[in-house]
């Protein structure tokens, strides 16, 4: 697991504060790897996910791992196939930015946390000079991408669908833009096309964003907030 670990997991897990009597969801869990991280502390976890290539990839992680509390499902992530209040933790890492409806989805994970339950969100988020070149970039790399929001507006979008943060933090993270583009399986054609983006960019983005070149190799960063968020 440690290989797999990063900033934003542990800060995940500090906002979770994960006990042994936690039942937790993964919500739109891809490999399922926001629940690994509490699986060591929790009674179980509910990997949930639409895309059905991830959820296989999370069985097989899972297994290498040790992971029996760790299970997977193929849901619609609107009309999830839990009763009311069936888990007293939810996660959300790096999915939020994906969601077509993301207060309908808030609306439903509220429906499936109980009575003094609490659900962390962990999401990429962008500023006033970031926003539209870091937005643009991310859905060239993938399609699926909806937006990068500004931290006031997920605070906005939280308060619609009855909820409230209660705690948050943030960590910066540094990222290979050759990795970044390998993840999300980006043509080779595509992918050269995002390298002459950041090129491209504004000086004060590239400043922003810490946007840095050496030979072919590029990298750059971006903040990720993670929060708290409990019954309104």
């Amino acid at each position: 697991m440690e290989e797999m670990r990063d900033a934003s997991l542990d800060l995940l897990v500090e906002l979770a504060r994960p006990t042994s009597h936690d039942t937790v969801l993964d919500y739109a869990a891809g490999a399922g790897i926001a629940g690994f991280a509490v699986a060591p502390d929790v009674r179980t976890v509910e990997a949930a996910d639409e895309l059905p290539d991830m959820l296989e990839e999370g069985r097989r992680l899972a297994g290498e791992l040790g992971l029996v509390n760790v299970a997977f499902s193929l849901v619609d992530l609107y009309a999830l196939p839990y009763g009311t209040d069936a888990f007293s933790l939810v996660v959300c890492r790096n999915a939020f930015h994906l969601l077509p409806e993301p207060v309908a989805a808030l609306a439903e994970l509220l429906r499936v946390t109980s009575a003094g339950g609490r659900l962390v969100l962990m999401d990429p988020v962008v500023d006033d000079v970031t926003d539209k070149a870091l937005n643009d970039i991310a859905r060239l790399r993938e399609p699926a991408h909806r937006r990068h929001y500004l931290e006031e507006q997920i605070d906005e979008l939280v308060a619609q669908a009855g909820l409230q943060v209660t705690q948050r933090g943030r960590v910066r993270r540094t990222i290979d833009l050759d990795y970044w583009l390998q993840v999300a399986a980006v043509p080779a054609a595509k992918a050269g096309l995002i390298r002459g983006r950041f090129k491209a960019l504004p000086v004060d983005v590239q400043a922003r964003m810490d946007v840095a070149f050496a030979d072919r190799l590029v990298s750059f960063s971006y903040d990720i907030v993670g929060l708290r968020l409990e019954r309104a």
